[in-house]
């Protein structure tokens, strides 16, 4: 979370968090702020899940993938692969990892994910894993996003 090139997603949003630098997207994330994490973290699958990603090969940290379900069941997510290693195709593998995984711990409805236009690469994912984007844009976060969406119940699942 210290890492610009990593976090330069996140970079000048309206983030109420001390330790946000809008400039480049980190967090200051000191070791007593830990266990509210942990805590967020051991709330059951149904309501949330954070997951780290690693390389099966090499055994190295390569992303990291969440979701969390709001009350009107929406699950809300995040997908962010390590900058080195972008555009080869991890981010659909992730992707579809995380579908699978929402779908199947979670009663959620929709699947959600808020990004700005102007980035073209988390839109063709999203494209190409069946979102859907809204027609209008969101000021929510402090700067105009658009919500991508997809259906959240597997067809394919038997009842």
């Amino acid at each position: 979370m210290l890492d610009p090139e990593m976090m330069s997603y996140n970079a000048g949003w309206s983030v109420r968090y001390a330790g946000y630098d809008p400039a480049s997207g980190c967090l200051d994330w000191p070791e007593e702020d830990w266990p509210a994490f942990e805590q967020k973290l051991a709330r059951p699958a149904a309501e949330q899940g954070y997951f780290y990603v690693l390389d099966d090969e090499t055994d190295e940290f390569v992303g990291h993938v969440h979701y969390e379900v709001d009350g009107d069941g929406e699950a809300h997510i995040g997908v962010n692969v390590i900058p080195r290693r972008r555009g080869a195709g991890l981010g659909s593998h992730f992707m579809s990892l995380l579908l699978d995984r929402v779908r199947r711990d979670t009663d959620a409805t929709v699947i959600v994910n808020d990004f700005e236009d102007d980035r073209m690469a988390a839109a063709r994912l999203h494209r190409r894993s069946g979102f859907v984007p809204d027609d209008k844009t969101s000021n929510a976060f402090g700067r105009p996003t658009r919500a991508w969406r997809i259906s959240a119940p597997d067809p394919f699942r038997r009842a």
